[in-house]
Formats: C-alpha cells, structure tokens, sequence
C-alpha cells in the first residue's frame, strides 16, 4: 500500500502540532538569546594583543564589524538555501556552528586572527537561526494568528537577551581572572540548545521551491511588500542608535548599573507589548498596528533627550518606585510611548509573511536580516557623528528625523492619498503658523 501524498500547505499539522513546535523553536530561540547576550557584554573587553594590553579602539571596532558584515552578506544567500533545502537543517546547523565557534573562542584572547575570523562565521550560523526560525513561525502560522506567532518570538528573542546581559555581568565578575570560561559556558548553553533543537524540532510542511529565476525572486521581493521595507529599515537605524547609547552614557557620566531597574523593566514592556499587539494586529490589521507603534516610537524619541537628563541624575543603587519618582511625568508619558513602540516588530514581520509568496518566505526573512544588520551598522556610524555634533539631543532628534521621513515614504507607498492629504494639512498648519507670527510682528 502506498504512502498517502504530503501536504506542503502547512494544513496536515493540526492546532496541537504546530503549538508544539512553536513552542519547541521558541524555548530554542530563547536559550540562544542567553548565549548571545553573555557574549554581549563579554566580548569587547575580552580581545587583548599579544603584550597582554587590551588590543586598538579600532582593531576592536573592525572585528566586531565582522560579525554583523557577514551576516548581511549571507542574508539572501542562507535565506534562498532555507527555501530549497529545509528550515530545521539550517537551524541545527547554524546552532551546531555556533556551539564549535563559542568553544572555539575560548581557547585564545590574543590570537586576533582566529578570534576574529570565528567571530564572523558566527555572523553566517546567526542568520540561518535567525532566517531559519522566522520562516518556520511563518510557516506553521496563518494570517489570523502570525501576529501572536510573531510577537512570541519577539518575547523569546527580548527575554533570552535580557537574562544573557545579566548573567554576561555576573559571570564577567566572578571570571574576571579567567573569561575563557565565560565562552565555555555558553559554549555549553549553545550545546544544550543545539542537542535539545535536534531530538524535539521537527520540519514544519511548507511549499518545497524549485529554482528560481533571479527575476523571479526579485519581483516577489520587491511587490507590494516592499512598500514596508522603507519603515522597517529606519526601525534597524534607530536599534543601531540604541546601541550607541552605553557610550553616551559613558559620555555623561551615566552608569547604566544606576538604571539597570529602567533597563530591565523596558525590556519587561517590549517583550509584553510584542505579544500583546502582534495579537492585536490579528484583530485589526498590521498596518493599523504599525501606525500606533509608529506614532509610539516617534514620541518616544522626541521625549528620550529629556528622560535621559533625569536618568543622569539617579544614582547607583536607587530604587526602581524612586527613579520612577525621579523622572516625573515624562517618564511616564515616555513609558507608555515606548510600549506602543514595541508593536513595530511583530506586526511587520507579520505583515513580510503575509505578503511573501509560500516559496519565496525564506527569501523574505533573508532580506528582513539583510536590512536588520545594514541598519545596526548605518544607525551606530550616524549616532556617533551626531554625538560629536550635538549630544544625546543630536543623537535622537535626528534619529526621530530619520524615522519620520522614512515612515512617511512607507505611508505613501502602502496608502497614497492618506499621506497626501497629511502632507496638506501639515502644510497648512505651518502657513497659518508663519502668517500669524507675520501679523504678530506688524506695529498695531
């Protein structure tokens, strides 16, 4: 008796099935969030020369770059691979890279080339993992559900990384001596990840994709889900200028320990608000939902220069009620934009899964990685010309400039004659400004 046909529509996993592996790809996710927020904090001081000295701002720059180079480069390539090949064996491939390179990074602090070139394949393994489990939550979800799907995996990422930053502190304390041990760790982290993601991950059934033409890959990358690309990829812009922020700290004499509270319970809101409004996007559509993490981002930026004045002044050791206390009602108006910020992420990454074609989804994502690591980089370079310029005012009034024009080019390409009629009313507003401040100056 032959074996029935498979079904590649994603429709012969029933409702149990897929929350089971969803549910298995997302404690996967956040057990490697943890080893990549050790390493986070681990590795800028851990690069020593051969005298011992901790090695050249620039030296340390460039091999950082590696990492996030290289996972742009691969983006595409790994994203058409997942396409033709199978998602879990990227997956376990890309964590199986991972775990070698981890351990691989502990065995030398001063060997440049070796710690640097293992540190850039890290870039290629992150972006099968990450390429790899996107397409899977794209897979195993459909349009009234991919929201939640999304902002689960967005609370994963988000909690992994908060737990991987706290125990890269700790662990950097106890092994200040010996941070080779560090990377052994997590090396076993990642090994545990690995081993767990092998025996319990299964392929989730999806369309399997011929070849195809690079016209073809082009014209259903660059459709009607282009128009998000514009939005999506200031949003990576303003993660770099977020990552710039530990030196503006250090700038102003901030110590983030002083606001470790702050720091945690943000993460606290952006992993809530990623569930909360990618469910919500299910309910009443993704591009409503992006306007309201739009307009919350926005907001935020413009507030941020001001609550950070506040935050210079918490000293370390400071409750958290207190410094809520301290920052007054801008924090509180400042919290509440942020949480509206954080349904950016899980809407669009819905919005790229509603829109990719069944077998081009890996593609998509690809693309999606390509952008994340190109904005990170653009967003780091640009908030440090601001910072010379101008401070943290520079720093993230441009940052809200870049994210407001380029926000607006997603609006006219997803909504034409809504953006217009924006446009005209702005302009009215700043003639009536302009005429009255010209009849103010006139003598009575």
């Amino acid at each position: 008796m032959s074996a029935p046909p498979r079904n590649h529509n994603g429709s012969s996993l029933n409702l149990l099935a897929k929350v089971g592996t969803l549910s298995i790809l997302y404690v996967s996710v956040f057990l490697t969030r943890i080893g990549f927020g050790t390493i986070l904090i681990i590795f800028p001081v851990y690069l020593i020369g051969s005298n011992g000295l901790p090695i050249s701002s620039a030296l340390s720059g460039l091999v950082l770059a590696l990492y996030p180079a290289l996972e742009g480069v691969s983006a595409l390539p790994v994203g058409a691979w997942i396409d033709r090949r199978g998602r879990r064996r990227a997956f376990v491939l890309g964590m199986s890279l991972i775990t070698v390179l981890t351990a691989t990074l502990s065995l030398t602090r001063s060997d440049i080339p070796l710690v640097g070139g293992a540190h850039a394949v890290m870039g290629l393994a992150a972006a099968m993992v990450t390429i790899s489990s996107l397409t899977m939550i794209t897979d195993l979800t459909v349009v009234g559900n991919r929201g939640a799907g999304m902002g689960a995996f967005d609370l994963a990422n988000l909690s992994g990384y908060g737990v991987g930053v706290i125990s890269g502190t700790v662990l950097q304390r106890v092994f200040s001596q010996s941070l080779g041990t560090v990377f052994q760790i997590v090396a076993g982290i990642f090994a545990v990840a690995t081993l767990f993601t092998f025996l319990a991950l299964r392929e989730p059934p999806h369309t399997h994709q011929r070849q195809p033409s690079l016209k073809e890959t082009f014209g259903n990358l660059t459709g009607e889900m282009a128009a998000i690309f514009p939005l999506w990829f200031s949003l990576t812009i303003i993660v770099g200028f977020y990552f710039f922020l530990p030196k503006i700290a250090q700038n102003s004499s901030l110590s983030l320990s002083s606001s470790a509270g702050i720091i945690t319970l943000g993460l606290i809101a952006l992993g809530a608000g990623a569930l909360f409004f990618g469910r919500l996007s299910d309910k009443i559509g993704r591009t409503r939902t992006i306007l309201i993490g739009a307009v919350g981002e926005l907001g935020f930026l413009i507030l941020f220069p001001d609550l950070f004045q506040k935050l210079v002044l918490v000293r370390e050791g400071t409750p958290l009620l207190t410094t809520i206390r301290m920052t007054g009602y801008t924090g509180i108006i400042a919290g509440v934009l942020f949480f509206m910020g954080s349904a950016l992420v899980p809407s669009i990454l819905a919005y790229v899964g509603d829109k990719a074609g069944n077998e081009f989804r890996g593609s998509a994502m690809g693309l999606y990685s390509l952008m994340l690591s190109a904005g990170i980089a653009s967003g780091n370079v640009l908030a440090g010309v601001a910072d010379t310029l101008g401070g943290v005012q520079a720093v993230f009034y441009s940052a809200a400039i870049i994210f407001a024009g380029l926000g607006l080019v997603t609006g006219g390409l997803m909504n034409p004659l809504l953006v217009r009629r924006l446009v005209r009313r702005l302009v009215q507003i700043v003639s009536l400004g302009l005429l009255s401040r010209e009849n103010e100056s006139q003598p009575i």
